[in-house]
């Protein structure tokens, strides 16, 4: 550009040796304006500098621009490229949802029908359970009106069961006192083989026939017959007592007794003849009195010894108080 300049004023001055005035002042016209076309292109020049130079920083500014936006693209691109493979991997997994949900729809199907049988199954079973419950219900409502009764009438047996109770109380204490005056009665006699027990509510009074007979006999001896009669005091204080006699021997069998056959007649006849002495000597009333004969069968000991054959050889007299009241009362 600076070299087109010089040329351009240069040529003037050339052509002013050659040429005359008036082509001259024509030639300085033209340069001057020749000079102001110069002045004007230089400050178009230095426009277009100036405008290249801001063109060349934007030119810079765009290309960093672009730079930054050319990485911001590819970053951009490998996002998408990324996203796209996300989306293709989407894709196969909603394939594969779709697959899976139809076969689950159709396995569900399935599923549904027969929980819907089984919800009709179920129905009729509450129904069933509802039907037993109201009969339940009313089974329940007549056992509690038979409850109810019960209860009344448990309360009446259970008046009747204390009258029982003060009764056998009674009963017992009356056992106790009675055994106590027999053993203060016959206290004498015990040494020789007699013996006093409360047993299911009766009253033994033991007698061996240590003390009460001889070997084979039934003769009551001296001895004996004190017992009795000491006996027989307790018992007419006693009106209300039943009496029962039993007689037992040993498991010897009888020999040369004359009349007496064997141990069933020795130990009837020697309860008969503790009877006989009670009613008689002894002044007890004898509808109160029952005779009874056990022979060798209820022995007190088993053993194949003398001492356990005279143990057994005995005269029980067992009192009973009368239960007539107490029986009365259970069976109400």
């Amino acid at each position: 550009m600076k070299k087109h300049l010089f040329v351009i004023i240069a040529l003037p001055l050339f052509l002013s040796a050659c040429v005359s005035l008036g082509r001259f002042e024509e030639m300085e016209t033209s340069r001057n304006a020749l000079q102001q076309s110069v002045d004007s292109l230089k400050n178009v020049v230095n426009i277009m500098e100036s405008t290249i130079s801001r063109l060349q920083s934007d030119s810079t500014t765009f290309a960093n621009d672009l730079k930054n936006k050319n990485q911001k693209l590819s970053a951009l691109q490998y996002q998408n490229d990324t996203l796209k493979g996300r989306v293709l991997a989407l894709e196969n997994d909603l394939e594969l949802l779709n697959q899976n949900y139809e076969q689950s729809k159709s396995k569900n199907s399935a599923q549904i029908k027969k929980l819907l049988n089984s919800l009709e199954d179920l129905q009729k079973d509450v129904a069933s359970r509802e039907a037993k419950l109201k009969d339940f219900e009313q089974a329940l409502s007549t056992r509690d009106s038979t409850l109810a009764a019960l209860q009344t009438d448990l309360v009446g047996r259970e008046q009747h069961l204390r009258e029982v109770e003060r009764r056998l109380a009674a009963r017992d204490s009356a056992l106790n006192g009675l055994k106590a005056r027999l053993n203060d009665a016959l206290l004498g006699f015990k040494d020789i083989g007699l013996s006093i027990n409360i047993i299911n509510g009766r009253v033994y009074v033991s007698l061996s026939n240590q003390l009460l007979f001889s070997s084979g006999k039934t003769d009551i001896d001296k001895r004996g017959k004190e017992a009795l009669v000491e006996l027989s005091r307790v018992l007419n204080t006693q009106p209300d007592l039943s009496i029962l006699v039993e007689g037992h021997t040993d498991n010897q069998q009888v020999i040369n007794l004359g009349a007496i056959k064997d141990n069933w007649d020795l130990s009837v006849l020697r309860a008969t003849e503790v009877i006989r002495f009670l009613t008689k000597e002894g002044k007890v009333d004898p509808k109160r009195i029952t005779a009874s004969g056990r022979s060798e069968y209820f022995p007190i000991d088993t053993a194949e010894t003398a001492e356990a054959r005279a143990k057994n050889r005995r005269t029980e007299i067992i009192l009973i108080p009368k239960l007539s009241e107490l029986f009365e009362i259970l069976g109400k």
